[in-house]
Order: C-alpha cells, then structure tokens, then sequence
C-alpha cells in the first residue's frame, strides 16, 4: 500500500496527527481512566446498582450485592487457605460464577489470577504452573483427575475442586445433571483435593481493608503459542481497567438496561478484559455461557444487545439461520482471527437485512496489549479494517528495516503504544525486551509482529503476519517469502472465500507454499476450477511464491481461543 494524500494532516504521521480523535467525543479525549484495582472500579461504579443482576447463569440471577457477597466469602476462604497479596494462585477452569467470584476475590486481597486453559497440554500445564510457582490450584471437575496425574511435578499443594452446574437454578442443574451427565465427578483419592464447598465453608474473617494500586498485576493470560512457544503476559490493573474503559467511551447506546453474552473462554485475555471487565463496569447483566456450549443462533434468543463471538462462528450463523430479526442487537462483534473481506461482506449483508443495527464490527489486538487496541464502532466503521485506536491508544506502522515510523498509507510493523500494554512476559526478560521497545520519542512501543497501516482517517488495515513465512532455497540463496503475500493474490479470486497458506518440505527447495482454500458458497470444485485458480496465481505471483499444492477444505482447523491454527495446517 502506497503513501496516502495527506492534505487533511498536519504531519502525515499517525502518532502525531491521531486522525482517529475525531470520531471521539472531547470528554473522552480530556477524560482520565480510572485508577485502583478491577475491583475497586467494578465495586465504586456499582454501589447505586446493587438490585440489578450482574450476571446471568443458566437462569440463576447474580445481583451485583449478591456477587460483591460471593467476592467476599471467596476472599475470606483464600486468606484462610493462607493466600496473601502477590502470591499467584492458578485458575484452570471454564466459565461460570465461580471462575469470576475468584478472579475478583484474588484481585480484592492484592494476589494474582494465572489463568490457564484445561486443554493445554501436561507438559503446557506444569511449565504454566512452576512459572507461577504457584502452591494453589482452582479447576473442575472435569480437569480433576488429569490434574492429580501431574501434581507431582508441580509445586502444587492444594486443589480446590468446583463443578460447571454448582450455581446453576435448580431445575437448569436437575436437568444438567439427569440428562447431559454432568453430575460432579469424585473427587481423587489425595488429600490435596478438596471440594469447593469444603473450600468456601473456611473463612477468615480478617477485615479487608486493602485498596487495590493499577499499577500492580491483576492477572497472567498466556498467548495461543501459534508462532511460537505460549508465553505468560502479566497484565496489571490498568491493562484491564483501560481496554474496558476505552472501549466504553467509545460505545454508543451503551447502558445498564443492556444485556452481553459472554461464552468466550474467561482463561484468553479477551474473556477477562472484555466480556468480563466490560459489562460489570457499566453495570449491565451479563449472560454467562458455558465455552461452546451454543451456538450463536440460540445465544440470540434471548435477545441480547452485545455479543463477541470469531469470525468463523458468525460464518456459520449466517449459513444456518434464513430468518431471524436481530432488531434487539446493537453490536456483534467479531474478534480473535482475520475476518478476510468476503466473509465481512457476507455477514454484514445478513446482519443488515435482518434489522441488526451495526454491521459486524471487528477489532484488533493481542494478549500484549489486554486483547483489544483497535475496533470498528457504531459511527466510526470501515469496511476491510479493524477499526480505529482506541482513544488513549497510538497504533503506526514502522519500517521493519530502520525502525522510522512511516506515514499514513505506507505498510509496515505495526507497533501499538497504549495504558493497556503488558508488564511484563512472566520469568523472561529477553522475550519482553525484544516486544516491548522504547523508540526514539521517548515511548514504550509494543511490536505487534503484525504488517499493516494506518489511513488519512486512522483507520487500522492488517496485511499480515510478519512471523509466518517460509525460508524457500531458490538459486543456491535462501528467500524469505510471507504466507500473507501469497493469501492477499488468492483471496482475490473470484472463486476464494478464504485461504490460509503454510511451509511444506520439499526436496530441492526445502520449503514450498502449500494453499488451503475454502470457496465460496455454490462453487463447486472442478479441475478446471483448480487448473484456473493455478494459472491465476503463475500469472500473479513470481514463480516462488506459486504455492506447489492446492488442497481444497470447508473449514480451517482453529486453536482453543479459536484462531486459524497454522501449526494443524502444516501436519496435514
């Protein structure tokens, strides 16, 4: 992409001109973000809003005073089980009550949330653990047993046990328990298991009188690892608090009497930033959901106004539901993977002609950052990018060879300065070093590893991923070639819905593109389809860039927070 005319900007760089405050209203642009912990912000911001139902749990209703009670006895259990500000206590559980009761009770005594994910693997798990050195261990117990099998090689000492249907209502955890099997399973013979009735039945009740800092560590999210080892951000108070906050300034029709469905994973940065932090901050009720638990049409059915859902998932929505009025919805939000631009118009011509009031309203982020710095809103949308900085945000794009931030329209790494970025890669310094670097104005940039760039408009446009490339031997010398490059020819064929293109070994060249393609609705494959699709690309692209094998698929494998899975693609 080529350098834009700059006729409306001052200077034509992004981090100084920030084109994208004109969408902000000037209260927000003066406005300060609040200070304290995430509890401290979700408690003073809803000491008027005590009798509304802060959350929504398979028709169990949480008011916010029930939840801030529930905070508290879990607090006073975890001071019992000796558990003190700073101490790491690891979380590996899927959503529900007492996932959220323990991420603020933790947060209220100054200790640290590690959340990790159940479907890691062991040798995942224990690194994430002994990185935590954590001595306590929250799961379900679903994760019970495979726990027990590893707890040796940990630094483990006590297990708190819970169950998916503890706060159901009761006929919803009737029904769960008679019919879908999910009756709780034994705890493991060991006496480090305990029940989370046993568990909360001990209390402390020592006052808490501790006020929470931003600047201290509220929880360690781990990256999907899909470009390389998964690492654990630290993300602080202010990380949270100010993607939340960002997100709200900016948010039209935002109100209490709203309600968000929340089923993505509360262990991804984006579950706790987001679809946690930001509906309790404003007050409104939220419908917590089992992980997969439903698909995106029967969430709809209770008429929610916000729902965050991935790309491929709102794909498969519009494929399934013809007819459905979605004039109650004020945003769907798409987030966690590339939404290619034929998926974006498709969904949007559904979501439009079934009464939604905003077109499909994607984002940018990275755990780094808290999950989100960028995103399409309500009045301030643009079709094929991922929306404009949040309002204390600079997103630019700088040469990957100089370092020198480039102008608007010029391609580059995109590098994001924002109050939301990490602490810190927990136990290595080398990796934050080499993400989080201070470039010559003084600031703190992130290094996204992301190609793109920022329009006259502050617009955000990603081209692609600077770390997905294939090392290709080509006349004795060895070529960097980027996947992207190659996925930006194909997807503009008017047969490619979507395309993902990844390294194959070869014989002489060591490492060939290799394509995977999904076409669009009502094309069929045909050998002269698959012949024209190979000459579009010869005719294209120089001749090592011409991926070497077309494989045809419905759907892309995706990672456990739902994104493209590149490794799966690659073993194939």
């Amino acid at each position: 992409m080529g350098k834009e005319k700059t006729d409306n900007l001052k200077t034509g760089y992004p981090s100084i001109d920030k084109p994208w405050l004109k969408y902000y209203p000037t209260e927000s642009i003066n406005a300060e973000l609040p200070q304290g912990s995430i509890y401290d912000v979700i408690w003073n911001n809803n000491q008027d809003n005590l009798e509304r139902c802060a959350i929504k749990y398979y028709k169990n209703q949480i008011t916010y005073r029930n939840l801030f009670d529930h905070i508290d006895s879990v607090a006073a259990a975890l001071i019992n089980l000796q558990i003190k500000r700073g101490d790491i206590v690891t979380i590996c559980m899927l959503n529900s009550p007492e996932t959220i009761f323990l991420i603020y009770a933790l947060n209220k005594i100054g200790a640290i949330a590690n959340l990790i994910s159940g479907l890691d693997s062991d040798k995942e798990i224990i690194e994430h653990i002994g990185n935590a050195t954590s001595q306590v261990l929250f799961t379900i117990d679903l994760f019970a047993e495979r726990i027990k099998s590893i707890i040796d090689r940990t630094s483990l000492r006590t297990i708190v046990v819970s169950n998916l249907t503890q706060t159901m209502s009761v006929p919803i955890k009737f029904a769960a328990r008679t019919f879908k099997k999910m009756s709780p399973k034994r705890l493991p013979k060991d006496e480090r298991f305990v029940s989370w009735e046993n568990f909360i039945s001990h209390k402390n009740n020592t006052a808490i009188n501790w006020v929470g800092n931003s600047e201290d560590a509220a929880v360690i999210c781990y990256t999907g690892g899909t470009t390389g080892g998964s690492k654990g951000v630290v993300l602080s108070n202010r990380s949270i608090i100010a993607v939340a906050q960002q997100y709200i300034w900016r948010g039209k029709k935002v109100s209490r009497d709203s309600h968000w469905v929340n089923i993505l994973p509360s262990f991804i940065a984006y579950g706790i930033t987001c679809s946690i932090q930001i509906p309790l901050m404003i007050g409104m009720t939220m419908d917590l959901h089992i992980v997969g638990s439903a698909k995106i049409g029967e969430l709809l059915k209770s008429k929610p106004q916000y729902i965050v859902y991935g790309p491929a998932f709102w794909e498969a929505f519009v494929d399934e539901n013809s007819n459905m009025n979605l004039s109650f919805l004020i945003a769907a939000v798409s987030g966690g993977d590339r939404l290619p631009g034929a998926v974006e118009e498709k969904i949007n011509k559904y979501l439009l002609s079934h009464g939604c009031k905003s077109p499909i309203l994607n984002g940018y982020g990275m755990t780094e950052v808290g999950a989100a710095v960028s995103a399409n809103f309500l009045g301030a949308y643009q079709f094929g990018s991922v929306g404009i900085p949040f309002v204390k945000t600079i997103i630019s794009a700088f040469d990957v060879e100089t370092g020198e931030e480039l102008p608007v329209g010029a391609e580059g790494e995109l590098c994001i300065h924002t109050p939301s970025m990490m602490t810190e890669y927990i136990n290595d310094p080398e990796e934050t070093k080499s993400i989080m670097r201070k470039h010559s104005d003084g600031k703190v940039w992130i290094h996204s590893g992301d190609l793109g760039y920022v329009d006259k408009n502050g617009f955000v446009y990603i081209s692609g991923r600077l770390k997905r490339y294939m090392l290709i031997k080509y006349n004795n010398i060895y070529k960097k070639v980027f996947s992207l490059d190659i996925e930006k020819v194909l997807l503009t064929h008017s047969a490619v819905n979507n395309c993902a293109v990844v390294p194959m070994e070869d014989e002489t060249a060591e490492q060939v593109p290799r394509a995977f393609i999904i076409l669009k609705e009502n094309v069929k494959l045909t050998d002269n389809l698959v012949d024209d699709i190979k000459s579009y690309c010869e005719r294209h692209l120089d001749s090592i860039y011409c991926p070497k094998k077309y494989e045809f698929v419905e759907h892309f494998p995706l990672t456990k927070i739902g994104k493209v899975d590149y490794k799966a693609l690659e073993k194939e």
